[in-house]
């Protein structure tokens, strides 16, 4: 009776090597199909990924032009600054030199007496009475 016990222990124990080993295999196809799963789901972001590399360096591409340009300007910022104490010295020497002539000129002239407006009632009278002679000489010789 032994032998019998012993072979169907033994196979008892088989069939729980061999149920452990199938769920072993049944595992290892469960994680091969996630693995697939991934490399599929990851060669298929390729082209998104190729995309926004592209996206990506032509945006570096438009900065670069942009700093190329920022740096353009602040160059020529900074050339005003330099220039700017020269320019300011010249502008003062304008300035004195603008303001020597108009003392000069204010010494020149001398006061005049009588107001603007009288010296015009006068050329307007002069005026009146030019026109008048006109006028009087036209009637005399017919015209």
């Amino acid at each position: 009776m032994r032998i019998p016990v012993s072979r169907a222990l033994r196979r008892m124990a088989d069939h729980a090597q061999m149920a452990k080993t199938q769920e072993e295999v049944d595992s290892y196809k469960h994680q091969a199909q996630e693995v697939h799963h991934k490399i599929n789901f990851l060669e298929n972001c390729r082209p998104d990924i190729v995309g926004t590399i592209d996206r990506l360096k032509r945006r570096r591409a438009e900065l670069a032009k942009e700093m190329e340009q920022i740096t353009k300007e602040i160059a020529a910022e900074e050339k005003k600054l330099q220039e700017l104490p020269t320019m300011i010295s010249e502008l003062k020497q304008k300035r004195q030199h603008l303001a020597r002539e108009a003392i000069r000129l204010r010494r020149r002239v001398s006061e005049v007496s009588g107001s603007a407006e009288s010296d015009q009632r006068i050329v307007e009278s002069a005026d009146q009475i030019r026109r008048r002679a006109i006028v009087a000489i036209d009637t005399f010789l017919g015209l």
